[in-house]
């Protein structure tokens, strides 16, 4: 963890700091593990854990600057990779009766690590799955450490807003920025502080975005509306940049063919295009046209959005005919 702090760490040392991770969490499968140890602990060792194979991920694709024995090294790793894989039980080695809280805690705050792995990956119905046994509309363990409960609301947050599902976004950001906020004071001597301070303000910039879209500031407190106006006041609607600024730092899982340059699967371009597609709906968000959505020719409509007849027609069964039903169904 220092190192990742402090340094640049090389190949080797990537290498072999991970693979002291999955020694440790040998011994917690294999081992008779019956200590406590706190739950800031066990948070820890799972978020490293993610966050150096997130960071390993970014750092095999680049290849620009890789020498041939770095290359080497790599291709001998990703085979190891593919090979070591064992099966474990859930009770293999541990003993119950001891007490321990090591081998539950790591299994809960491991939801929270896979929810943010498919994240990273772009897989945001995984994601969300991998959060299903967690309440977090209650409060629990993910919320007795405060990294924790960001990092969760912060991933959850965000894989709703690329599932287009804006209202559940807004409701959860409101509540952790508000909680920030009210509570800001405690966490300030915590060695995690300035990580607490940046994820604070892309969570502003996601919820910024989040309101672009889909207006609903009834949802939001004023003080987080008052920090957006100040924030983002004259920034709404740069969904580039906030996107760029906001978003999780996303990875390619699989090794890259070192014959072949990497091939990008861009995030970014993929909200964009959603968002330019709820642009072009601006000119039928009148009561009027949405009546007649379902029985006016594609020509006629397509002169509404000023816009060609393939545009109109890709665009009538997918986020349009979301938005009209969605619209219809929340008239007064």
């Amino acid at each position: 963890m220092w190192l990742y702090a402090r340094l640049s760490p090389t190949l080797k040392q990537r290498i072999d700091s991970y693979d002291n991770y999955c020694s440790l969490f040998q011994v917690v499968l294999h081992g008779v593990v019956n200590m406590q140890l706190p739950n800031q602990w066990l948070w820890d060792m799972v978020d490293e854990f993610v966050y150096q194979f997130q960071s390993f991920c970014q750092f095999r694709a680049k290849l620009k600057n890789k020498t041939e024995q770095e290359i080497a090294l790599l291709r001998q790793h990703d085979k190891h990779d593919k090979h070591g894989l064992e099966q474990f039980t859930a009770t293999d080695g541990y003993d119950y009766s001891g007490g321990s809280n090591v081998l539950k805690v790591l299994g809960y705050f491991s939801m929270v690590g896979l929810l943010r792995v498919h994240c990273l990956l772009g897989d945001y119905h995984t994601a969300l799955k991998w959060l299903q046994p967690i309440d977090i509309t209650q409060q629990g363990l993910y919320t007795s450490v405060i990294g924790c409960h960001i990092a969760t609301i912060y991933q959850y947050g965000f894989a709703n807003l690329m599932l287009r599902r804006y209202l559940d976004s807004v409701r959860e950001f409101n509540k952790i920025l508000l909680y920030i906020f009210k509570t800001n004071q405690y966490h300030q001597k915590s060695p995690q502080y300035e990580q607490l301070l940046k994820k604070n303000e892309q969570m502003y910039a996601l919820l910024a975005l989040c309101l672009s879209l889909c207006p609903q500031t009834k949802l939001v407190d004023d003080s987080a509306s008052s920090q957006l106006r100040d924030k983002y006041g004259e920034a709404f609607g740069i969904f580039d940049e906030l996107f760029s600024y906001a978003s999780p730092k996303f990875i390619t899982p699989s090794a890259p063919s070192f014959e072949e340059p990497l091939v990008n699967y861009n995030q970014l371009k993929m909200f964009l295009y959603e968002v330019k597609q709820r642009q072009l709906l601006s000119g039928v968000r009148t009561r009027t046209f949405l009546k007649v959505y379902s029985s006016i020719s594609l020509a006629k409509l397509a002169n509404y959005l000023e816009v060609d007849e393939p545009t109109t027609l890709s665009l009538r069964g997918g986020t349009m005919g979301r938005y009209a039903i969605w619209t219809a169904s929340n008239w007064n």
